[in-house]
């Protein structure tokens, strides 16, 4: 049988597609605020966002009179026929977000116009009004909800801890900010001041978001054209373990579109350590014509009537950016370097380019040697490079190449031993890796199993390091604190964008302390949906890579031996924690087949 819906549970499906989450609240109110001319947006938030939220401008206000509209389903100013939706050029135009919002919290809406000489109040609860009359206000809006999802509380049971939730409003704050550089935003969470920028220029934006060091590691993007491409983003020699540090903001509306993510990421190609993003902003400006925002309830995405061209624009533009920022280093393919006399060397290069400062990166996949030219210097067989790929990991794993004896290094790179079974490279920083990790898990094992107070296996610093953190990696550590201090790192709060570290796992004494610190709370924000142990294999891989030694420091020959002895003790896989090869055997079979000796 078919049902007309009551009007409340139509209010509650509407604002289940509108308001997922306090952010959401947090971001439509937001909206309201730029779309009525506001120069100054003023955001709090409680207890998650589900205690209380208030979003305060000095906008246009809203006569008194028009109150109740506000908050009625499809009611807008922005818009007022069918022809407005081709070229939408404000924030918001459903009429939507204040209905739904009040279909699911308590609202509370004051306002007075900049020519009245009053402001009015209007008080809602699940759609029904509870008063409306004058009150005290200076010129803009405030709205506050305040116990949100109180009508729909199964919705409460979806929702992250607190500490997540208010991260995300302050995410959604940021993102507001960089989107609007010319207008002021302040954002308090709990009482507390997390950001705070001026308005003004887009540089001022980001150091108020992202932190004067981080601020300056980024390059001005200019691309002129139909499709104009500015901001700024991160120096190839800047990057960043978690996915998402690009906001990218089209006509002035923060949007989540994969095609113009993934052309930031082109321009970077070659330039970057595997598993590792850019970061920044992104400014798109184009012809509201061309581009569709009717897609998604929430506005959240966009559709371009001409992408490529778009993609094209916007890749073109950072990878002028990224030439321009001089990368300290980059990855290179030997195919491009050795000329063809040389192939025959080309075959010991089993895997990809040398790690880029150090961090580890997946290996690239083995790509056969192409076979010499007719008349050309001969180059390893096929059969030999197939050997020589396959030889890395002989049964039983590392310890089967047990005992292994140094012979020497190779410049400052690659370490020369001698096994039973053949000659043997290692990658000194992977293996060095491979064994810090396995001592890390088994330490930490070992202290869960008789726990101490403090810090386990800390190194206390002879001075404490300051580091300049953003909103979102405050509220991280204040919710995985626990976690930090188990692994070895004493941390704490030492202003409102600031952390001080006094110790760091005995392990790490040797580690750039601010850089690692903020890579351990993007791992544990990256990995926070995961369980307990995928975080702490992730934390130790984490930890272990930025303590080992880095590829290109030269080690004496009882270091090298050392390394060795441990190497061969440590169980487990043949591989680092990132998955690049710790050893590669040249067995006697193999070198024969490479020098074509019977």
């Amino acid at each position: 049988m078919i049902r007309l819906l009551p009007a409340s549970v139509a209010d509650a499906i509407a604002a289940g597609e509108v308001v997922e989450r306090p952010a959401s609240v947090v971001k439509e109110l937001a909206e309201n605020a730029l779309d009525a001319g506001a120069g100054r947006v003023d955001v709090e938030v409680e207890d998650g966002g589900v205690v209380r939220i208030r979003v305060g401008d000095d906008g246009e206000g809203i006569a008194a009179g028009e109150l109740p509209l506000a908050v009625a389903r499809h009611a807008t100013s922005k818009i007022a026929g069918v022809g407005d939706l081709a070229a939408v050029a404000s924030l918001g135009f459903r009429g939507e977000a204040l209905a739904s919002i009040a279909a699911v919290a308590e609202v509370v809406l004051t306002s007075r116009r900049r020519d009245a000489d009053a402001g009015s109040r209007l008080r809602v609860r699940g759609s029904q009004t509870l008063e409306h009359g004058p009150a005290a206000h200076a010129e803009g809006t405030t709205v506050e909800v305040r116990d949100l999802f109180a009508t729909t509380p199964a919705r409460l049971r979806f929702l992250r801890g607190r500490r997540a939730e208010a991260a995300a409003c302050a995410r959604a704050v940021s993102d507001l900010a960089l989107s609007r550089p010319e207008v002021a935003f302040s954002c308090r969470l709990d009482g507390r001041s997390v950001l705070r920028t001026p308005g003004g220029g887009l540089d001022d934006a980001l150091r108020g978001v992202l932190g004067g060091e981080a601020a300056g590691q980024l390059i001005e993007i200019a691309g002129d054209g139909d499709v104009e491409v500015g901001g700024a983003i991160s120096e190839p020699r800047a990057h960043r373990a978690a996915r998402g540090g690009v906001v990218l903001v089209v006509n002035g509306r923060r949007v989540h579109n994969r095609a113009l993510t993934v052309a930031v990421e082109e321009a970077y190609r070659g330039l970057l350590p595997g598993g590792r993003h850019p970061f920044g902003v992104v400014v798109v400006r184009l012809d509201p014509a061309e581009v569709d925002v009717n897609v998604h309830p929430a506005k959240r995405e966009v559709r371009f009537r001409e992408e490529g061209r778009v993609f094209a624009a916007v890749q073109r533009a950072c990878w002028a950016a990224v030439q321009r920022g001089r990368p300290h280093s980059a990855a290179a393919h030997w195919d491009g370097l050795l000329g063809e006399g040389a192939r025959p060397l080309a075959a010991l290069a089993l895997h990809d380019a040398p790690r880029v400062h150090g961090y580890a990166g997946r290996p690239a996949p083995w790509t056969r040697p192409p076979a010499p030219a007719a008349g050309g210097t001969p180059g390893v067989c096929a059969e030999a490079a197939a050997a020589l790929a396959g030889g890395t990991a002989p049964p039983g794993g590392v310890a089967a190449l047990s005992p292994l004896r140094s012979l020497g290094q190779v410049g400052t790179t690659w370490m020369v031993a001698e096994s039973p079974l053949g000659v043997v490279l290692v990658d000194p920083h992977a293996a060095h890796e491979k064994v810090l990790y396995a001592e890390l898990l088994a330490g930490w094992e070992e202290g869960a199993a008789a726990p101490r107070p403090g810090p386990a296996g800390s190194q206390l610093l002879l001075l404490p390091v300051l580091v300049e953190v953003d909103a979102g990696a405050m509220a991280r550590l204040a919710e995985h604190a626990g976690e930090v201090e188990a692994v070895g790192f004493a941390v704490d709060e030492f202003g409102p964008r600031t952390l001080r570290c006094t110790a760091v796992p005995a392990a790490c004494a040797g580690a750039e302390v601010g850089r690692l610190l903020l890579e351990l709370l993007d791992t544990l924000d990256d990995t926070d949906r995961g369980a307990a142990a995928e975080r702490r294999h992730r934390v130790a891989a984490l930890l272990a890579c930025h303590s080992a030694v880095r590829f290109g420091d030269p080690l004496a020959a009882a270091e090298q031996q050392r390394l060795l002895d441990r190497l061969v003790e440590t169980p487990g896989g043949t591989t680092c924690p990132h998955g690049r090869p710790t050893a590669v055997l040249l067995d006697d079979l193999a070198l024969r087949r490479a020098f074509r000796r019977p």
